[in-house]
């Protein structure tokens, strides 16, 4: 598998409106909200509902999604009927024209903010794949594999949620055979 490489994340750029809780919730704003979660699948799929939903409360200048802003968001995204799979993530929003079985890319850190993902929203997909790139024509051990592909990722410490992240994406890329094990290593 040719993974590619050097790909900087980009995060969709939305408009700033302000608006309270109650004005986001009375459906008038709907189909903008629905506007602007294309937007940012358009932009930055495959991407993780939490992070989805996020960028676009935060472009309404909400910045917690609550127990009424998180269910409407839920909905909307719902309704809209969008290419949605699931992983250890949860849900995650990919292009229409994308297919996650298909999917080869990973994305990089940038040099702003929203560019740094925390790993809890990096798809399995995108983890896996740069595992593989970095695991391609070697064998190593597992320890070498994830501490290689949390770097290749940009994260330079190996905190326990990175040390999940990439268990969850080894495990995945294994079991999409984009590598393989073999006696406690990992061949690419």
């Amino acid at each position: 598998m040719a993974a590619r490489s050097g790909i900087t994340y980009s995060a969709a750029d939305l408009p700033y409106t302000a608006v309270t809780s109650e004005e986001f919730l009375d459906g008038s704003l709907t189909a903008e909200i629905k506007k602007r979660i294309k937007a940012v699948i358009q932009e930055e799929a495959p991407v993780c509902e939490w992070l989805l939903i996020k960028r676009v409360i935060n472009s309404f200048g909400i910045y917690k999604a609550g127990a009424r802003i998180k269910p409407e968001m839920e909905a909307i995204l719902s309704m809209m009927k969008l290419n949605v799979q699931t992983d250890k993530t949860g849900r995650v929003y990919w292009k229409s024209t994308q297919s996650p079985e298909k999917y080869s890319g990973f994305r990089l850190f940038g040099d702003y903010d929203l560019t740094c993902r925390d790993v809890q929203y990096v798809p399995d997909a995108e983890i896996a794949n740069a595992a593989a790139y970095i695991c391609a024509g070697k064998t190593l051990s597992y320890d070498d594999l994830a501490r290689q592909t949390a770097a290749l990722l940009g994260y330079t410490r190996m905190g326990s949620n990175v040390v999940q992240g990439m268990k969850r994406g080894i495990a995945y890329a294994v079991k999409t055979k984009r590598i393989s094990s073999k006696s406690g290593k990992y061949i690419g």
